[in-house]
């Protein structure tokens, strides 16, 4: 889209958790999500209010008005596109769908980059649209300014549709006839009615384009002379059809006995108007010939006008032309010329000449008006600019790059040659942007874009997909080249930026992709270069990869998991395990943590290690996290620890669920509708969750309220600030399993330990240290003041029935 302002949507959904979760998705793509509603009534109450630049619908909505009724009645009121986002693919569901006319329909769960991709379309779609309707609108303000008139004959129905500025050719009519063409002819003058029907006829046959000059009289006491220019086509499959313009040529036929009359017409007219004599010598010209080409009358009078405006046709020389044109049955012709002004300066103009005759029927002068159409050049070289390049660093967009793989691909199948695709991504630049803001990421991305561009051939193409994602394109008869120019990209972007009055220091991840090796098209070697470009920010980011039939099947292998991690939530293979948490001095049990295990029906059980990155990479943790939650308090409910009361459940919590908007409602109904008592939870969090101080302590005072205990898992292990700390109400700090190993022989290990002890007595936190799988273990840290433990010494994770026998052991012993 060719705007500098965020993309504002509206999101229409009545599932909250659905709706925040495709918000935070939008919002990461750049998008601004303007309102999210829950009803069709509330979407069309507040849709005239936002103006949004598209809509996101869910088709089943509770409430009398469903998606598809309120996109009806939205379009009704407004012309804004829509894409449905619904769970339901039925046939009756797509028919009733399709009669809103949306702009894409897209079925849960999608892939986020089907999304962007689909909202991206949808607006490319809408801007084609709006640029169509206004290219109507000029069409027909321009006729009505030219007062002229438009028709369109279709000989098989013998019917004749008109529109324009018709009025004045047929009395007080309404300007648009839908009519046969007999009652159109019976509106053209008795004599002239012959001379239309042979012109008809003749263009028919011919179909170069005719002129014909007739007359129409409305009424006894007035008469019309009209211009009909009329050319025949055939289309395939829709037959012949007939196009003509109408102009009132009235006044022009009049003009030799009205001429002395029309002076203040003549002089003030918009066009530059110049009457030459019948050898082409200037007599008159008009203020707006002074303007626009320089000359005033006096320097212009008794030369030649081509010669003097060095005018240039693309038909034939002047004297060729203008001795045509009088001999000609017509007498008129329009079209554009070359023109240059008295300063030199060359200028392009749209041209009209008339012949004016005198009474002994000889050419006695031209009439010849032009007007200035470089805006309109220069209007059509932006749009046409606009339309292949990014508005924000210059590259060319994805059309455009699009058509240029086209063409290297043609060439190097021609040249038996290699077409070689990198693709690029910015490493962490969504922290630059959510950092220093978005206009100093657009900096960032302009300085980017032309460091780039230096370093590539000239031959060689730069387009930016998007956001942060840049691809470049180049042949070469040696593959090898790919990474040299990979290498040369990567040592570019590792040179300092100066941004916001610091100096920021990126780097990047590229893909590389060869043709024909990886693929014989641009989808192919689009998608094998997307992989690899994963590839290279899985190794460590900051270098380039080749593309590699395992990166792929790694990648298929992936997205299986994802999208089996999706079906898992709602189809039963998730269950949960519990490891208990004791005191160490007495090991009782007095707490549990809460772990999800998956029994996929194909791979059997999948560890959490390998599932949970691709769930907070996709987004799915959100979902997850609240099953986890859920079942955790439903199966812990009512179970009691050694001193008969609610047995300690921790469970944790990823950084994106905790930063949700809607956490702390989402908490409120979970504990309510399980019956779960809040002093009884504990969320467990990472350091990182901390960075975002006044939300997490926003956040934090809520749960403070609630009477849930807060954590932090893997203590150590991630960066925090002692003031960070400080500020913060957490209850626990728990230290990771990597400070136990070989605690006995290693003093430094012990000595971070008993610092952690030393700090958290100090801020008033308890600790609890996971790990503990050896007896020894459990005495060193006991002597050190670590009240808590859990581990394998006392227990492996266990399912609810194994935990609840466990519990029932005598004085609950864990060990």
């Amino acid at each position: 889209m060719n705007q500098t302002e965020p993309i504002n949507l509206m999101l229409v959904e009545d599932e909250r958790v659905v709706a925040f979760d495709l918000k935070h998705q939008l919002q990461s793509f750049g998008y601004r999500v303007g309102a999210t509603v829950a009803s069709g009534e509330m979407a069309v109450q507040r849709v005239t209010e936002l103006a949004p630049d598209l809509i996101l619908m869910d088709i089943h909505l509770d409430g009398a008005m469903d998606g598809v009724e309120a996109a009806l009645e939205i379009q009704r009121r407004m012309p804004v596109p829509i894409i449905y986002l619904t769970a339901f693919a039925e046939d009756d569901t797509l028919n009733r769908a399709l009669a809103s006319r949306p702009f894409g329909y897209l079925v849960k769960p999608w892939d986020a980059r089907e999304l962007h991709a689909t909202i991206q379309m949808a607006l490319a779609r809408r801007e084609a649209e709006i640029a169509v309707e206004m290219s109507e609108q000029r069409l027909k303000l321009a006729l009505d300014a030219a007062s002229l008139g438009v028709f369109e004959w279709r000989p098989e129905g013998n019917l004749l549709r008109s529109d324009g500025h018709l009025g004045r050719f047929f009395g007080e009519r309404s300007a648009t006839l839908d009519e046969s063409c007999p009652a159109f002819l019976a509106r053209v003058h008795r004599d002239d009615r012959a001379k239309v029907v042979a012109a008809l006829d003749r263009e028919r046959s011919l179909g170069k384009g005719t002129q014909i000059e007739f007359r129409t009289a409305p009424d006894e006491k007035a008469l019309y002379f009209v211009e009909a220019n009329v050319k025949a086509y055939h289309t395939p499959g829709e037959g012949q059809r007939v196009v003509g313009v109408l102009r009132d040529v009235t006044e022009r036929r009049l003009l030799e006995d009205k001429l002395h009359k029309s002076s203040v017409v003549f002089r003030t007219a918009a066009e530059a108007i110049v009457i030459v004599d019948h050898e082409r010598r200037v007599t008159t010209v008009n203020d707006a010939f002074t303007r626009i080409a320089g000359y005033t009358e006096e320097q212009a009078s008794g030369l030649d006008i081509d010669v003097l405006l060095r005018t240039r046709r693309a038909t034939a020389d002047g004297v060729y032309f203008f001795e045509e044109l009088a001999t000609g049955q017509e007498g008129y012709w329009q079209g554009e010329v070359e023109c240059q002004r008295s300063s030199g300066e060359r200028f392009p103009a749209w041209q009209s000449i008339s012949v004016v005759y005198n009474t002994h029927g000889k050419v006695s002068n031209f009439v010849i008006a032009f007007s200035d159409v470089s805006e309109i050049h220069a209007a059509e070289q932006q749009l046409s600019h606009l339309a292949h390049h990014d508005p924000l660093t210059g590259l060319p967009n994805r059309l455009l790059f699009e058509d240029r793989f086209e063409q290297a691909l043609e060439l190097a199948r021609r040249e038996q040659h290699y077409c070689l695709l990198l693709f690029l991504d910015l490493d962490s630049f969504k922290v630059v942007n959510d950092t220093l803001g978005h206009i100093h990421g657009d900096t960032l991305l302009c300085i980017v874009a032309e460091r780039l561009r230096n370093t590539l051939r000239a031959t060689d193409t730069i387009a930016r997909l998007g956001g942060d994602e840049f691809v470049i394109l180049a042949g070469s008869h040696n593959p090898g080249y790919a990474a040299d120019l990979a290498q040369k990209i990567l040592d570019v972007l590792c040179e300092p930026v100066p941004l916001s009055g610091d100096s920021i220091t990126i780097s990047g991840s590229i893909g590389i992709a060869t043709y024909p090796s990886d693929g014989v098209d641009r989808h192919a070697l689009m998608r094998a270069a997307d992989i690899a470009m994963y590839s290279a920010k899985a190794e460590g980011r900051n270098r380039y990869q080749f593309y590699s039939q395992d990166m792929a099947e790694r990648s298929n292998q992936r997205l299986h998991l994802e999208q089996g991690l999706r079906r898992a939530i709602d189809g039963g293979q998730l269950t949960l395990h519990f490891q208990p948490q004791v005191t160490l001095p007495d090991r009782q049990i007095v707490g549990v943590e809460a772990l999800v295990r998956w029994q996929h029906p194909e791979l059997g059980m999948i560890p959490p290690a390998r599932f949970i990155p691709i769930a907070e990479e996709s987004g799915v943790i959100d979902a997850l996290g609240r099953w986890v939650l859920e079942h955790a308090c439903l199966e812990m409910a009512g179970l009691k620890d050694g001193l008969g009361g609610q047995l300690h459940l921790a469970v944790n919590v990823s950084a994106r669920e905790f930063m949700r908007s809607d956490f702390i409602d989402a908490l409120r109904e979970t504990l309510a509708r399980t019956g779960f008592p809040a002093a009884a939870l504990e969320l467990e969090i990472t350091e990182s969750t901390l960075q975002t101080i006044d939300r997490s302590l926003e956040i934090l005072g809520e749960l403070k309220k609630l009477g849930i205990a807060v954590s932090i898992d893997d203590f150590g292990t991630g960066y925090s600030s002692l003031s960070v700390l400080r500020n913060l109400p957490i209850d626990r700090i728990k230290i990771d399993r990597s400070f136990i190993h070989d605690l006995q022989h290693n003093p430094d290990g012990a000595a971070i330990v008993k610092a952690m002890v030393a700090l958290a007595e100090s801020l008033r936190m308890d600790i609890i240290v996971e790990g503990i799988e050896t007896a020894e273990q459990a005495v060193i840290l006991t002597r050190m003041g670590c009240a808590g433990g859990q581990g394998y010494l006392f227990s492996r994770p266990i399912p609810v029935a194994d935990l609840i026998k466990l519990l029932a052991t005598p004085d609950g012993d864990s060990g």
